[in-house]
């Protein structure tokens, strides 16, 4: 494993604790941690190859600028309800319980 993937994860990691801690007030869920980590460990694993070592950390890197911009895909845009109502107004109700306009 070389210096550049562990710097990248150091920083996504970073990245992913400053902006639980800053937005929600509380430590990031060990699931996004460990998935973070898992991608992470992917990339150091593609960059043991020789030929693909720098696209690896590149493409680490870039995950975490990604991250600290909050581009699409990455948790910066706030999706829709996935409780659409019969009128197309999206709802925070169930399936089956009426939402109140």
């Amino acid at each position: 494993m070389r210096s550049g993937i562990i710097l990248a994860w150091l920083i996504g990691e970073g990245i992913i604790v400053w902006r639980s801690v800053a937005k929600e007030h509380r430590p990031p869920m060990p699931g996004t941690l460990l998935a973070s980590s898992g991608f992470f460990a992917l990339l150091a694993v593609l960059a043991e190859y020789e030929p693909a070592r720098g696209a690896a950390t590149a493409l680490a890197f870039g995950l975490d600028l990604a991250a600290y911009l909050q581009a699409p895909g990455f948790g910066g845009g706030k999706l829709a309800s996935p409780y659409p109502t019969p009128g197309g107004a999206n709802t925070t109700a169930p399936i089956g319980e009426a939402a109140t306009p």
